[in-house]
C-alpha cells in the first residue's frame, strides 16, 4: 500500500468543516496542516482535524514542507489566487467547484498544473451520483432510443436571505448567483451525459433578491448530436432538484422531491403515458468518492478520472452565458 497523502487545508469553517467531516476517516490521507488568518480559529481547526502544523500566514503555509497536497474550500474569488500559490509551490490541488469565476484563469491554472506535472481537480462531485451513472448507462445502452432533449433543475430560496455579509450576496464575488453555485453542478452533469456543447444561450438576472448577484438563471445548451439541454437554477423560489432526459423510445426521470428516485418511462401507449419503472441506485458518498479519485490520481492510478478538462469547460460555459447576458442587457 502506498504512503498516505499529507494534506494541507484552507477553509476550515462553514462548508470546509462539513466537507472535512464527510471525508474524515479515509485512510488515503492525513490532514497535517491548516490555515486560517485568525489564530484561535486555526488552532481550533487543528485540534478538530488532528493536525500539528497551524498557520495564519499564507506565504508560510505554502512554503511549508508539512504537506504535499492542498484542499481549497474558500469563497470562489480566492480559488485562482490560492490554487496558483499551491501549484507554484509544487503542491497538488483539489479546489471546490467552480474551478474559478473566470475562464482565462481556469485555463491558466490547468496549464500551470501540466507544466508542474501536478494534479489539479475541481469538486464536481455531483456527476459521481449513482443515479447519474445509471442514467448514463441507460442512455449509452440505447434504452431511451436516441436522446432528444434534457431538463435539469436545482434551486432554493436562499438568495432571498443573503445579506451583504455573505460573499454570495455580491456579484463581483459570485457572478451568476445560482448559475455559479448550483448551475455549475448541472452544466457538468449535462455534459457528462450528453457530450460536447456547440451552442449556448440563456438569461441570468436578478428578479427579486436584494443581492447584487443574480437570483435566477435559465440557460440552454445544444450538443454535437443536436440534443438540447435546458438548465434552470433559482435562488428566489422553492427547493427543487430534478432531471429529465427525453429519448425517441422513452425517458429517464430523476427527482429528489417529493419522492426521491429514478424512473424509466417507456414509449407512450396510443398517446397515453406509459407506466413508470423504478430504477434502483445507491445513495453514495459522492464527496468522498471524488476525493479518493483525486488521491488515487496523485498515486499514479486512474489518471482518466481527472476532471480538470470538464471543470474548465464548465467555467467556459458559465462565462459565455454571463457575457451574452451583459451584451443583451446593454442593447
Amino acid at each position: 500500500m502506498q504512503d498516505s497523502i499529507r494534506l494541507g487545508w484552507i477553509g476550515v469553517r462553514g462548508y470546509g468543516e462539513r466537507l472535512w467531516k464527510t471525508i474524515n476517516g479515509s485512510d488515503l490521507c492525513n490532514v497535517t496542516a491548516c490555515l486560517h488568518p485568525d489564530k484561535e480559529v486555526a488552532i481550533e481547526a487543528s485540534q478538530r482535524m488532528n493536525c500539528n502544523a497551524v498557520f495564519t500566514d499564507t506565504d508560510d503555509f505554502f512554503t511549508s514542507d508539512e504537506f504535499d497536497t492542498v484542499m481549497l474550500t474558500v469563497p470562489n474569488e480566492y480559488h485562482y489566487m490560492y490554487a496558483t500559490k499551491a501549484l507554484e509551490a509544487g503542491k497538488h490541488v483539489l479546489v471546490e467547484k467552480p474551478l474559478t469565476n473566470d475562464y482565462e484563469e481556469a485555463v491558466t491554472l490547468r496549464k500551470l498544473a501540466e507544466e508542474k506535472s501536478l494534479v489539479l481537480m475541481a469538486g464536481h462531485n455531483f456527476r459521481k451520483s449513482d443515479f447519474l451513472v445509471k442514467m448514463k448507462g441507460a442512455i449509452e445502452s440505447g434504452r431511451i432510443g436516441r436522446p432528444v432533449a434534457a431538463e435539469f433543475n436545482m434551486g432554493h430560496g436562499g438568495g432571498l436571505k443573503f445579506g451583504p455579509d455573505r460573499w454570495r450576496f455580491h456579484k463581483e464575488k459570485c457572478p451568476g448567483g445560482p448559475l455559479n453555485m448550483l448551475g455549475t453542478h448541472l452544466i457538468d452533469a449535462s455534459n457528462y451525459l450528453l457530450g460536447n456543447v456547440t451552442n449556448i444561450s440563456g438569461i441570468v438576472k436578478n428578479l427579486y433578491a436584494d443581492t447584487t448577484a443574480e437570483d435566477m438563471s435559465l440557460i440552454q445548451m445544444e450538443y454535437e448530436s443536436g440534443v438540447v439541454s435546458n438548465i434552470t437554477n433559482l435562488y428566489n423560489s422553492v427547493s427543487t432538484e430534478f432531471i429529465n432526459i427525453y429519448g425517441t423510445n422513452g425517458a429517464l426521470r430523476y427527482s429528489r422531491w417529493p419522492e426521491y428516485g429514478l424512473w424509466f418511462q417507456s414509449k407512450d401507449i396510443d398517446c397515453d403515458c406509459a407506466p413508470y419503472e423504478k430504477i434502483a441506485f445507491k445513495d453514495n458518498n459522492t464527496t468522498l468518492e471524488l476525493f479518493e479519485d483525486f488521491i488515487h490520481i496523485i498515486q499514479g492510478q486512474r489518471p482518466e478520472l481527472n476532471n480538470i478538462d470538464a471543470a474548465v469547460e464548465t467555467v467556459r460555459i458559465m462565462e459565455e452565458v454571463l457575457k451574452l447576458q451583459s451584451i443583451n442587457s446593454s442593447t
